[in-house]
């Protein structure tokens, strides 16, 4: 019985060492197929916008097809547990923002479950960083910051704002807002940025935290009303419209991330061939132009890494001091 035991864990030795070696062996031609990037909204936001932007320009550098793979849904848990659960080659990836490291901090604060966490995944590169726009409907009787609390104080719960789910930074820059200006809006879900910028628009919700390159379009033909900016500093697109901060909020301060993150135990130098050309992406003049409201960024995996780390401190203050929950 010994024996036979000893046999049976020698197999399962050569089968690990075998498929860690085929991974590794593979690494030296990678990428010789197409490779899958998950995006975990809808088409048409701000993250879509910049993963097929990457996805053309890895395209063009490697000659192998970027295949954007939409998976909304679930805070972004659906999209982040395929590729967490992928084989880790560098053939499925995964474009994810604040909320991989917002939802276990809300968790800790016991609101709702953080079933992702940045353990699962193996940092690429952080992408580029994206302000957002407090938007409200052309019907909503407010022309300013102040107006709108001492709306939202005269008439408690009534108004809403579309977020893509908890834990996002429009969720989180909505219930910071609300905490700091001591008001109730209710936050409602969608599965992205064109669900609830269309449900502003018809104005099933009264105003939105949404992301520059989603909201300016609809400002510039007057169908939403643009209040604040959510960034510490005006934006170049909007420079007439004050920041939260400065309209009686002193601190507030949120933006998107953008990074491209790999499963936990993605060879090494997989993850550095990718963050190398990632980098290289967002320095060039075609993805800038691409994508004028982004700050671009592009750093090294260890960057990434630490990046993530100070971001879930970030991320656990805010809800601590927002309350941020799902209703």
């Amino acid at each position: 019985m010994a024996a036979t035991r000893l046999r049976l864990l020698f197999a399962v030795f050569h089968a690990l060492m075998a498929a860690t070696g085929s991974i590794a062996a593979a690494g030296a031609d990678y990428p010789d197929r197409p490779i899958r990037l998950l995006v975990p909204f809808t088409p048409g936001g701000g993250t879509d916008i910049i993963a097929r932007a990457l996805g053309q320009h890895l395209t063009g550098a490697w000659g192998q097809n970027v295949i954007i793979d939409n998976r909304a849904g679930g805070n972004t848990v659906i999209a982040s547990e395929i590729v967490a659960k992928a084989r880790p080659d560098g053939y499925t990836l995964l474009m994810q923002i604040n909320t991989l490291t917002a939802l276990p901090a809300m968790a800790k604060a016991g609101q709702g479950q953080g079933t992702i966490s940045p353990e699962q995944f193996a940092p690429i590169s952080l992408v580029a960083a994206l302000p957002h726009v407090l938007v409200v409907h052309r019907s909503v009787p407010a022309a300013s910051i102040k107006e709108l609390v001492a709306l939202a104080r005269a008439s408690p719960g009534k108004l809403n704002y579309g977020t893509p789910g908890i834990g996002t930074p429009v969720h989180l820059a909505g219930a910071l807002f609300a905490s700091m200006a001591g008001i109730n809006v209710v936050p409602v879900p969608y599965k992205g940025a064109a669900e609830y910028t269309a449900a502003l628009l018809g104005n099933e919700v009264q105003m939105v935290f949404g992301s520059a390159p989603t909201a300016i379009p609809h400002v510039r033909t007057g169908a939403l009303r643009a209040l604040g900016v959510t960034t510490a500093r005006r934006i170049a697109p909007l420079p007439d419209v004050p920041t939260i901060a400065e309209s009686g909020f002193p601190g507030y301060d949120i933006m998107s991330w953008y990074g491209v993150l790999a499963p936990a135990g993605t060879p090494h130098d997989i993850v550095a061939r990718l963050a190398k050309e990632i980098g290289a992406a967002t320095r060039t003049k075609k993805f800038g132009d691409a994508l004028p409201d982004y700050e671009m960024i592009g750093n090294t995996p260890a960057a990434f890494a630490e990046f993530l780390r100070k971001d879930a401190e970030v991320s656990a203050r805010i809800i601590a001091q927002a309350g941020a929950k799902a209703h």
